[in-house]
């Protein structure tokens, strides 16, 4: 009997330790538990404040950008004028309002084009403003010793939509007027640089211009 008591008491002994052990591993398992749940949540909240600062920078930066695009398109060559009306005539003979720009930039015209190129003639102002509505762009000159400058120009503009004329109407400070639909400038001498400017912003051209030669300016 002692015998068998001594024996429960040793097992009831070492049994003690063993729940003891078990109790505080799963008091350190939750301590665990809870510390990893703590450093989640903290990642998150990390998260969700950077998309926020994000959000607020893009919020910002969106605007200004746009404003800046917008300020960074400067008008194009020439000057803009007031633009009429495209009224189809019958006839060049028809009657109209007057034409606000001397050349025309807008306005009535009649359904006829003419071919591009040099002329030797002056185009009637109800063509001329029928080649401006299509995309052309119309070279005057009032200088006879600009000629073969000019014809040299039409010859490099050759397939493309521009017209090169002479036009004794123009003003004796104005040796070269450039015109399309809306758009007039005036040059008081011969800038080939000008010519293939307005050229490039205007005219209906399927083709890239090259680089004009040097020489020609004025």
């Amino acid at each position: 009997m002692a015998s068998r008591r001594r024996r429960r008491t040793r097992r009831q002994s070492s049994a003690a330790p063993s729940r003891s052990r078990s109790s505080s591993s799963d008091k350190s398992g939750k301590r665990d538990q809870r510390k990893g749940g703590q450093r989640t949540q903290q990642k998150g909240g990390l998260g969700r404040g950077f998309w926020l600062y994000m959000i607020a920078v893009m919020a910002l930066f969106i605007p200004l950008n746009l404003y800046c695009l917008n300020q960074a398109s400067p008008p194009g060559p020439g000057e803009e004028t007031q633009q009429q009306a495209a009224a189809i005539l019958n006839s060049v003979n028809d009657p109209h309002e007057p034409y606000a720009t001397d050349p025309p930039t807008s306005g009535p015209h009649v359904t006829q084009l003419a071919a591009h190129g040099y002329r030797t003639d002056t185009l009637v102002d109800e063509i001329q403003v029928a080649n401006l509505s299509r995309g052309f762009v119309i070279v005057h000159f009032n200088d006879a010793g600009l000629e073969a400058e000019m014809r040299q120009l039409a010859a490099e503009f050759e397939g493309h939509d521009v017209i090169v004329q002479p036009d004794a109407s123009l003003p004796a400070e104005t040796a070269v007027a450039l015109t399309a639909w809306g758009r007039i400038e005036r040059l008081d001498s011969y800038d080939k640089g000008r010519v293939y400017n307005f050229v490039r912003n205007y005219a209906g051209l399927g083709q890239p211009l090259a680089t004009p030669a040097s020489g020609g300016g004025g």
